[in-house]
């Protein structure tokens, strides 16, 4: 089933009765960002999906399809994925 970004946000607030602006406040995005995704006026990024359905309280759950195979992957995005270059370990003591 093929569903657009904004199809996805609408359906994040219905579900949990929220605002423009409360979703936008637990996403930590503008206002004005849930409205233009909505609108289709912009098509957001993966990763701005993720950060809004993350606040919301949802797990982001992605199917493709693999062209060379023909067939159907799925792919969980962990919730709780350090950002790259945090928690790693080095050898300088000054941090």
């Amino acid at each position: 089933m093929l569903t657009n970004a904004a199809q996805i946000i609408a359906r994040i607030r219905a579900e949990r009765e929220l605002s423009m602006s409360s979703l936008a406040v637990l996403a930590g995005v503008p206002t004005s960002t849930i409205s233009r995704i909505e609108s289709g006026q912009v098509e957001p990024t993966l990763g701005m999906i993720r950060r809004i359905a993350l606040g919301a309280g949802y797990h982001l759950h992605l199917q493709y399809l693999d062209l060379f195979s023909g067939k159907l992957e799925d792919d969980v995005v962990p919730v709780a994925a350090e950002p790259a270059g945090e928690g790693e370990d080095d050898d300088d003591p000054s941090r």
